[in-house]
């Protein structure tokens, strides 16, 4: 009987363009891996998936390439796609089973009809047996614990990798929402141009990260903390290592910052009054992991006059809402 109930359980799934997270129906984590997977172009195999195949970002050999096929939460390379997400499927439901999992998985409101039936593919053909798309932000609420159902009004912000989603919802639908194709990859490749252009060094994507994940802020009390990065020089490709001050990065910081602004100034517009009234009461959930950056919080409270909430895993509570909603009774509304 354990191995029969073990078969029919589903997955949720948060396909997110810089990690993948999946999980069970009470919101427990399976799996939560960078998206990337590494192909070997001599014959289109893949070498490696998931938190392996981003170490090997800008240290293969000529014959393996480590991409991310997912870009601005949209799916970029199909069938690289299905691989991975099959591979963690098979992860997150390691014991035999003669039934595929339901699946349920995030998606932007943001998509259209041709690419939400894209992510419908991608699942069954990653080996789910049945596919329900639910937004992405009603998602990150439920995970978080709002009821998402209740007759209130909530808004929330997602600054991911690849966008930014600002939603307003009420009564488990999207009341309004607004999309930005840009986020914190946007964030690691000017901070690469800062550090070329600036201080004459190439750095790679992954040690732009980490100065992003280390030391970014918009706080002007910790803009002179310091990091040493090491790189090549520009003109003579030799080794070189110079030292960085969190303020010589903040323009980078400052563009997503306020396109995260400009967002919730989108659907706040849109906003019926009686939803608003209830927003201003509570406040803006903000998610994501660009929400990790030192007082972006304060940054965006201060220009809108509104309360900005932190919340626990903001990386994970996608993912961690998204299995939820396998529950029976559970409403979802697209």
């Amino acid at each position: 009987m354990a191995l029969f109930k073990l078969q029919q359980d589903g997955l949720g799934i948060d396909l997110g363009t810089s990690y993948l997270v999946i999980s069970d129906e009470n919101g427990k984590i399976l799996v939560n891996e960078p998206s990337v997977v590494a192909i070997d172009i001599n014959n289109y195999d893949i070498v490696a998936v998931g938190a392996q195949a981003k170490s090997m970002i800008g240290k293969t050999p000529d014959n393996i390439v480590a991409i991310s096929p997912i870009e601005n939460g949209v799916i970029a390379d199909f069938e690289s796609t299905v691989s991975m997400l099959a591979y963690f499927i098979k992860k997150a439901r390691p014991d035999f089973s003669l039934f595929q999992p339901d699946v349920c998985m995030c998606v932007s409101a943001s998509l259209t009809d041709v690419e939400r039936r894209s992510v419908e593919d991608l699942a069954l053909n990653a080996g789910a047996r049945s596919v329900k798309l639910i937004e992405e932000n009603i998602a990150s609420l439920k995970g978080i614990g709002v009821n998402v159902d209740e007759p209130t009004g909530h808004i929330i912000l997602n600054v991911g990798a690849g966008t930014i989603e600002a939603s307003v919802i009420s009564l488990g639908g999207i009341v309004t929402s607004y999309c930005i194709k840009n986020g914190g990859e946007n964030i690691d490749q000017d901070i690469k141009q800062i550090l070329k252009k600036k201080f004459g060094v190439n750095i790679g994507i992954s040690t732009a990260e980490s100065i992003k994940i280390k030391i970014a802020t918009l706080n002007s009390d910790r803009e002179n903390n310091t990091m040493i990065v090491g790189g090549t020089d520009v003109i003579s490709t030799m080794p070189k290592s110079v030292e960085i001050r969190a303020k010589d990065i903040t323009p980078a910081i400052i563009p997503v910052a306020d396109m995260c602004i400009e967002a919730l100034k989108k659907v706040l517009e849109k906003t019926p009054p009686d939803i608003a009234n209830d927003i201003m009461k509570e406040g803006i959930y903000v998610v994501g992991g660009v929400s990790l950056i030192d007082y972006i919080h304060e940054y965006i409270s201060n220009v809108l006059g509104m309360k900005v909430i932190r919340v626990d895993n903001p990386m994970e509570c996608t993912g961690i809402g998204i299995g939820k909603f396998l529950k029976k009774g559970d409403k979802v509304r697209g």
